[in-house]
């Protein structure tokens, strides 16, 4: 008999005896089952029971014998034949925990199929009182008092006190970042995302096709590549080494405190991933196939229906920190959701990555109100018509069933795919009617279609609505450090958020070309005090542009006309007509570089 046959033999020597459920005795099955023995057993059940400590394993350096030997007292030693003691290791009492050799049994829910969804509570929609109430308050900012609600002191110095200490660190100590610097540096910045040119040196040439005067005048090439060697958001001697975005926590955290400090004053709340476009090499980049970014960083983000950003969270990969029992999906929502102070105020939508029958029960126990597609494995088993049967009906087919016990509704629809989408607030009814178009016949149709599955196709859209919105204008500038393409991604994020808010307090409809290009010209044309400029700089500000012609309405923004800031009445040499009473003047403003007469010059800032 070779060693494998013997080792199969001794396998089958042993059986088990379960005393209870934290007690199992290992038996030789050559001993003879007698009464005497049985009894035995049973007087070794009342000393195994104090038994704490007998967790052993084959990794072990010392004998099983010795330890049962050692450590146990009274154990009878006359049964005959082997056996070994089995027993889960606790400090408390065991009888109260459950059997470690039975699987649990998780309850499932008592689905109803064709019953129609009803709700013991619903929403309540106040989204058009809070919109009333900012527009009381906000209603007539300009474009720069709208972007600096967001971007505002706080911010900006964190840029410059983490500035200013990396140039010391680095050793350069002739550095100094100003806030006029800073806010014309991000001046440039917005202005390559609507007025791109092939190297960013291009912006100071001085050639006629390729030079741009205004970035010329601002702020002088040098002086820009020194204020973007040396931007940096973080303090580099305080950092986490636990967390991969330690360089942009400070500034993210500022952000999303900005993005929230309204409230959250939409009733319809979507979430979803958004890319941020980068090919270098870091830990943290990932690639999903199929979307317009493929490569790049994943943002988390809860946004408005129409793209107004709430809160963003970069992901770090697999090995971030995650809490226990949760699927990423679910840490994720609820993450996002702890700034909603009232839910019972929001719907909340989400696709398929997120959803799952667990995450609409925990939601519901913390009165939030949500909707989602969701994957055939994550349904909680309920007992909808099967994905092949139902992709053999007709377009518009749907099946629903409801879990009355925690009040979940589940529906399948045929379109041009099976789609399946649960809910804890929307109904089955009423139908509405959705245009497809029919191959068969040539010719578009009408199909009816759920209410919970329209409701989630007009909410769902507010991620990709703002992320559309960064894409159409997105900063053009690059740079070497790997966080830096997060960075002019958030710049990006605070003008659209500035952009949506401004339209809304203002009842207007503004393109966001046009809101870019208004905020530029601000940012450009900050000025404080006559210390805080250089030489070089002070003569390129007195140097107007009448020389060049008489600028047009649309070159001097409201916000800059009207801040009281260095608006100095100067003597020219040639005379022109004065902006406010069209008659000549010698006389003109320094810093809006218009010609006014004296007593004009108080009512042309004024109006």
């Amino acid at each position: 008999m070779d060693l494998g046959q013997k080792r199969l033999s001794s396998l089958r020597r042993w059986k088990y005896v379960c005393f209870d459920e934290t007690l199992l005795v290992k038996i030789d099955k050559r001993i003879p089952t007698t009464i005497a023995n049985k009894r035995k057993l049973d007087d070794c059940k009342d000393v195994f029971e104090d038994i704490r400590y007998y967790s052993l394993t084959d990794e072990e350096h010392f004998d099983d014998n010795e330890v049962a030997i050692n450590d146990v007292v009274d154990v009878p030693l006359d049964v005959c034949g082997t056996f070994e003691i089995l027993t889960s290791c606790s400090d408390g009492d065991n009888s109260s925990k459950p059997n470690p050799f039975k699987k649990r049994k998780e309850t499932l829910p008592k689905w109803k199929s064709k019953m129609h969804p009803t709700y013991t509570d619903i929403p309540i929609n106040e989204e058009q009182k809070c919109v009333i109430q900012l527009v009381e308050k906000y209603g007539g900012t300009n474009v720069l008092q709208c972007f600096l609600l967001f971007f505002d002191d706080t911010v900006i110095d964190l840029i410059i006190d983490n500035s200013n200490k990396y140039a010391t660190y680095c050793n350069r100590h002739n550095f100094s970042l100003k806030k006029t610097d800073l806010l014309k540096f991000i001046g440039i910045m917005i202005l390559t995302s609507y007025h791109s040119l092939p190297k960013i040196d291009n912006y100071w040439s001085k050639d006629e096709d390729k030079e741009v005067l205004l970035v010329r005048k601002t702020m002088s090439r040098n002086k820009f590549k020194t204020i973007k060697q040396n931007l940096h958001l973080s303090d580099n001697k305080n950092l986490d080494l636990t967390d991969k975005f330690a360089k942009l926590r400070p500034f993210f955290n500022k952000l999303n405190e900005k993005f929230s400090q309204f409230g959250i004053f939409s009733h319809n709340l979507s979430i979803d991933e958004e890319m941020v476009p980068y090919f270098g090499r870091h830990s943290c980049k990932m690639f999903i196939k199929g979307k317009p970014v493929r490569f790049g960083f994943k943002l988390w983000c809860l946004t408005s229906e129409n793209g107004y950003l709430y809160k963003f969270l970069p992901y770090g990969g697999a090995s971030t920190k995650r809490a226990e029992g949760l699927p990423l999906g679910s840490e994720v929502v609820l993450s996002l959701l702890e700034i909603v102070d009232k839910p019972q105020y929001h719907k909340i939508f989400f696709d398929n990555f997120f959803t799952s029958y667990k995450l609409l029960s925990m939601l519901k126990e913390k009165h939030f109100f949500a909707t989602g597609t969701v994957r055939d494995n994550r349904t909680g088993n309920c007992n909808l018509k099967s994905l092949k049967l139902m992709a053999k009906e007709p377009k518009g087919t749907f099946d629903f069933t409801f879990d009355s016990e925690n009040e979940i509704g589940a529906v399948r629809w045929y379109d041009n795919a099976v789609v399946t989408i649960m809910s804890n607030v929307d109904t089955i009814e009423p139908l509405h009617a959705a245009k497809r178009y029919d191959r068969k016949q040539k010719k578009q149709t009408s199909v009816q279609q759920p209410n919970m599955i329209y409701n989630y196709n007009k909410n769902m859209g507010g991620v990709d609505l703002h992320d559309n919105g960064i894409a159409n204008y997105r900063i053009k500038i690059r740079g070497k450090k790997w966080w830096w393409p997060l960075f002019s991604n958030a710049v990006d994020s605070t003008i659209v958020n500035a952009w949506k808010f401004y339209n809304m307090v203002n009842k207007e409809k503004v393109p966001q070309l046009d809101f870019r290009s208004e905020l530029v010209l601000c940012l450009l044309k900050v000025e404080t005090s006559q210390k805080d400029n250089d030489d070089n700089e002070s003569q390129h500000s007195t140097t107007s542009n009448i020389s060049l012609g008489q600028p047009s309405q649309n070159s001097l923004p409201d916000a800059i006309r009207k801040d009281c800031i260095d608006h100095i009445i100067i003597k020219d040499t040639v005379r022109r007509r004065c902006r406010q009473c069209s008659s000549q003047t010698i006389y003109s403003c320094k810093k809006c570089t218009v010609s006014l007469h004296p007593h004009c010059f108080a009512m042309f800032h004024d109006k």
